[in-house]
């Protein structure tokens, strides 16, 4: 570009002096014509000379000024158009040049400028797109993330993980971990991962009255080199991620609580009917007074195996979704008056009262007849089992726009409020050893809530120890 600049200065330059060579022939020409005429005072020729030679050195050296000062001019407007876009770039402002003058090196410095802003316009706006989509899917994650740089300090987390860590969203970003995180697992495993120690998993347990797990994970992040693979050295920062476990460590809970309570609701008869078949064997068979008492146990307890194991299959088709409900129209009246038919004589064993308060007009329910009086059996039963001699159980019904809700309450022994959360359990039991001593299998509180949820309604308790419980079921209306 600047070989082209000076060669248009040359250009002009030559021009003016070849003008100035014309003008001095032609004034030397015009002196020495008028110093052959006679009469003519040759130093007035010659003072003419001058004069003009230097008229026309004067006006070459203005014309050549003046040429010069317009391209200079012209050429320093192009060149300040050039620099206030190289400005915009900067600003990201890729509006294009407009692009004038001859088809110089300026001009093509101008489209190649046209087409780089152009390309980083485009890199920019897929950078963003990328950025947008990423921040995007992080915020709606259900796991809480969050990105921590290599000085400590909390530089990007989704939603999640500030409800997670109780994170205030305004007051946490560029501020270190320290003060913003308070649980020191999670602040020694960043530590760690900034040390660079992969694979960092640990659990973490929040809340104070309703406990909930998060599986922690760290990993470090580290610089990428040109080929891309990721660099040596100290970390650049850490990502930390928070899995919600809380009910799969339920789960897993109430699996393991499962297998121990299987094992020993089948340990207990097993042992007494080995137990006794041995005693017989043993000789006991041939004693008149015994034998036939020892066969009673064992048959007993029999019983007693295959009721946990009726309930086990039922339970087991109700959970793989096998449960035949065969809806209709009931009357809660008509079940309520056949369970406490049949719980009478047990109840007046005990003395308890039994009492039923169901409206005239309660409307019918759609449900199965026989399956809405096997949960509602089972809560009498449980009411008059746990309620001590000469208390009362009560079975109440009422209706509202949607439902029909059934209350069996009873002046009981109660249920704490940390088993309330645990009573629909399988084998889940408050008081395991009184229960066995009354046949339980510890199954009908869980094949109740199946059915119920079943049939379109839930289930609940509200108990106080020492006060008695209220178990709760509801029954949508009949269409």
């Amino acid at each position: 570009m600047r070989a082209r600049l000076f060669s248009k200065l040359a250009l002009i330059y030559l021009f003016l002096l070849l003008v100035l060579c014309l003008a001095v022939g032609f004034s030397a020409q015009h002196a020495i014509r008028s110093a052959a005429v006679p009469g003519n005072d040759p130093g007035i020729a010659a003072a003419e000379f001058r004069l003009q030679l230097f008229i026309f050195c004067v006006s070459a050296l203005l014309l050549g000024g003046a040429a010069y000062i317009f391209c200079s001019m012209r050429l320093a407007r192009r060149i300040e158009q050039l620099r206030e876009f190289s400005s915009r770039l900067g600003a990201a402002e890729f509006r294009p040049l407009s692009l004038e003058g001859p088809q110089d090196e300026l001009v093509r410095l101008g489209e190649a400028l046209n087409a780089s802003a152009s390309r980083l316009d485009r890199t920019i706006h897929l950078l963003g797109s990328d950025r947008d989509r990423s921040g995007a899917i992080l915020r709606s994650m259900v796991e809480g993330v969050g990105v921590i740089d290599a000085q400590q300090r909390l530089v990007f987390w989704n939603r999640a993980f500030s409800e997670i860590l109780n994170i205030d969203g305004s007051a946490g970003e560029g501020r270190p971990v320290i003060e913003v995180i308070r649980n020191t697992e999670v602040l020694q495993l960043i530590r760690r991962a900034l040390q660079g120690e992969e694979s960092l998993q640990d659990d973490i347990t929040t809340g104070i009255v309703q406990l909930r797990m998060f599986a922690v994970t760290a990993a470090p992040v580290r610089a990428t080199e040109s080929g891309g693979a990721a660099a040596a050295g100290k970390p650049t920062g850490a990502v930390v991620v928070l899995h919600d476990v809380t009910e799969l460590r339920r789960l897993e809970r109430v699996r393991q609580d499962f297998v121990a309570n299987v094992s020993h609701e089948f340990k207990t008869p097993l042992t007494a009917i080995r137990g006794f078949a041995e005693t017989l064997l043993g000789g006991a068979i041939e004693d008149d007074a015994n034998n036939r008492r020892f066969l009673e146990i064992i048959r007993d307890h029999a019983t007693q195996l295959a009721r946990v194991t009726d309930d086990l299959l039922k339970l087991a088709r109700i959970e793989a979704g096998k449960l035949e409900v065969d809806f209709g129209p009931v009357v809660m009246a008509e079940v309520v008056d056949l369970c406490l038919e049949t719980t009478l004589l047990r109840a007046s064993r005990k003395g308890i009262e039994l009492d039923a308060d169901i409206p005239e007009d309660l409307p019918s329910v759609r449900g199965d007849a026989r399956l809405l009086r096997e949960v509602l059996q089972n809560l009498v039963d449980n009411a008059v089992q746990y309620t001590p001699l000469g208390g009362k159980v009560k079975v109440q019904a009422e209706a509202d726009s949607k439902d029909v809700t059934i209350t069996v309450a009873d002046t009981g022994i109660g249920i704490p409020l940390a088993d309330q959360e645990r009573i629909f359990e399988r084998f889940y039991r408050v008081d395991a050893a009184r229960s066995r001593e009354e046949g339980g299998t510890g199954l009908g509180l869980s094949i109740a809530r199946h059915i119920v949820e079943a049939m379109g309604g839930r289930i609940w308790v509200d108990s106080e120890v020492g006060r008695g419980s209220r178990f709760s079921f509801t029954v949508p209306l009949s269409e």
